[in-house]
């Protein structure tokens, strides 16, 4: 290009270095074209390898993750690092696009799966970066109803690598001094474990708390406005705090402000009414939501108290969680209830509450450490799981609650065996559950670990990496619906998609009888439907019992990506696998979708 200026013609190498260098660095100029502008010419060959040029790049198209690269000194090839992340984003589709061929009729991602992708989490320094990066492109790419096999596998892969992230950061948390493990990180830490789909950061919480204290440190210039604090900087969550930097008539003002911000200005409170929420432990959605129970409301009392300077200590009281302040100046404690709105008490009043306990006398055999705070607030978790009605639930939260309470606790070989217990109920990480069978037994016999150790060995070496063949279901007359169809039941009122059909019933006799399938009109003598229902579950229903949905709406089940590739806002439309299953069920479908008008 060219331009003319006093009759002399001007082109674009014409204009100095740093000049070329900041345009290439616009937003609105993207890698390829910077690839292509360095294939002109040698000198812009050359303006292109500067490490300026390709940090930015890096930052513009990789903002999510800028934060976490930016703070590592260690980079000195930023173009390298945006090679980096589009060679992952092609390795990612490359395997999500093949799991649906591999792993159609396995309930889960299979060992070899597995260890190809912790290959490729441990190739370079940044790799479960971008892994993240190009797996959330994936499920984020596109029409929310597009894909969705695609985006199905991509949610369990970014999963596994989600998990491995997180039991980086325990590992180094856990690797410190105990006396420097911080409560509010270790907290953030746990609630990012628990939240593999979410993008919840460590800085953005820490963040939303030092917002908390610059509302806290207003109300307290407007209170008590020559207090030291007001003009103090805050204390940083990373600082230990040997004690309380005031006095306890100060320490009180700075409680009335702080309860007055939380509780009366925020509206934070105890979540009475859906006390077993999985929210209520995860500090991300507590300060989200403003609702948690005593322990993770007590985590945040904590961590605005810290920036004040007011040290206060857990306390692990078996009925109720409490934190307990040291009267600057005495050898004695007060308690503040933080799912009480702050109240602050004396030990006596605090074992009255509790009969059993009051005997004891003594408040200071609750005070407990980071780590009792972090296993009980996992073992509320796997309460939580145990809780949920539907068993797929129940295991995905009870599965990694049971690893991370393993992590934060290697020698408890209870622990541990009921983790590889866990494994072996979902056909997973037989690699895993052979390693700690032989390290349990090096220690304990035991008959249940050596056959549960035997039958992994056979089970790894018959889990091939190699697809089972699909059996085609050809209909018979009678079936009436077909795959991919929205319905609606008749007595429950459910909606759900069909995706797999019998003949006649094959449940087995113990199912018929509880399901009083004797007492239908057609018995057991009819198709029953296997459906994917709104509420998470998957039913076997009775055809007599299904109706065409005249108002179809999708269904919000976590496995609709296994069987169907999307919805077209009328129906379903089956993937390849579950079309080479059901090889008829095209034509009847259409059929049906016409007569309603939906085609």
């Amino acid at each position: 290009m060219a331009a003319e200026e006093d009759g002399v013609s001007l082109t674009l190498l014409d204009l100095p270095d740093e000049l070329l260098l900041s345009i290439l660095c616009c937003n609105g100029l993207l890698v390829r074209d910077v690839c292509r502008v360095a294939c002109t010419c040698s000198r812009l060959r050359d303006i292109t390898d500067t490490q300026r040029l390709w940090r930015h790049k890096l930052q513009q198209i990789c903002p999510e993750i800028w934060d976490l690269l930016s703070s590592h000194q260690g980079i000195t090839d930023w173009q390298e690092e945006v090679k980096q992340i589009f060679c992952f984003g092609r390795e990612m589709r490359k395997l999500v696009s093949g799991l649906s061929r591999k792993l159609y009729q396995n309930p889960h991602l299979t060992t070899a799966v597995y260890n190809e992708v912790d290959v490729m989490f441990i190739s370079t320094p940044f790799a479960a970066y971008y892994m993240k990066y190009a797996l959330t492109k994936i499920i984020e790419d596109g029409a929310q109803y597009t894909n969705l096999t695609e985006k199905y596998y991509a949610l369990r892969v970014i999963s596994h690598v989600h998990q491995g992230v997180c039991r980086r950061e325990w590992q180094e948390f856990l690797a410190q001094p105990s006396d420097q493990q911080s409560l509010e990180v270790g907290s953030m830490l746990l609630a990012r474990w628990f939240q593999p789909h979410t993008n919840v950061t460590i800085k953005q919480m820490v963040a939303e708390i030092d917002q908390i204290a610059e509302m806290c440190r207003s109300k307290l210039r407007t209170a008590v406005p020559d207090h030291p604090a007001v003009l103090a900087p805050l204390v940083p969550s990373s600082e230990k705090l040997p004690n309380s930097k005031w006095n306890r008539e100060r320490c009180q003002q700075l409680f009335m402000c702080i309860n007055d911000v939380l509780y009366n200005q925020l509206k934070f409170e105890g979540n009475s009414h859906d006390y077993y929420n999985l929210n209520n432990s995860l500090l991300n959605e507590v300060l989200s939501s403003r609702t948690g129970i005593p322990i993770t409301l007590s985590i945040l009392y904590l961590a605005v108290c810290h920036r004040f300077g007011i040290l206060l200590e857990p306390v692990n009281f078996p009925t109720h969680f409490l934190v307990r302040w040291n009267v600057p100046g005495t050898t004695d404690y007060k308690y503040i209830d933080a799912f009480d709105k702050g109240r602050l008490f004396s030990p006596t009043e605090s074992l009255s509450g509790v009969p059993l306990l009051a005997s004891h006398g003594d408040m200071s055999q609750f005070s407990c450490g980071a780590l009792q705070v972090f296993q009980r607030m996992i073992r509320n978790i796997m309460n939580v799981a145990q809780m949920q009605a539907n068993l797929s639930n129940h295991m995905e939260l009870y599965c990694p609650a049971t690893e991370l309470l393993g992590l934060l606790l290697p020698d408890d070989h209870g622990i541990q065996e009921l983790l590889f217990r866990i494994y072996y109920t979902l056909e997973i990480h037989y690699d895993r559950i052979i390693v700690g069978c032989q390290n349990l037994l090096e220690h304990n016999p035991s008959t249940i670990l050596e056959e549960m150790l035997t039958d992994c060995k056979q089970m790894l070496k018959s889990e091939i990496d190699i697809p089972k063949p699909i059996t085609p279901n050809p209909r018979k007359a009678g079936i009436a619906f077909a795959t991919g169809l929205i319905m609606r039941h008749k007595a429950y009122h459910y909606s759900c998609v069909i995706f797999g059909w019998d003949e006649e019933c094959k449940m087995p006799v113990d199912w018929v009888r509880r399901m009083g399938v004797d007492s239908l009109q057609h018995k057991g003598k009819q198709p029953f439907y296997n459906v994917l229902v709104q509420d998470g579950s998957h039913r076997y229903a009775a055809q007599e019992h299904l109706l065409v949905n005249e108002e179809p709406v999708p269904i919000g089940h976590p496995d609709v990506g296994k069987y169907f590739k999307e919805f077209t806002g009328t129906h379903y439309i089956p993937n390849d696998e579950l079309e080479q299953q059901y090889p008829g069920d095209g034509r009847v479908r259409n059929n049906i979708l016409r007569e309603r008008g939906f085609l």
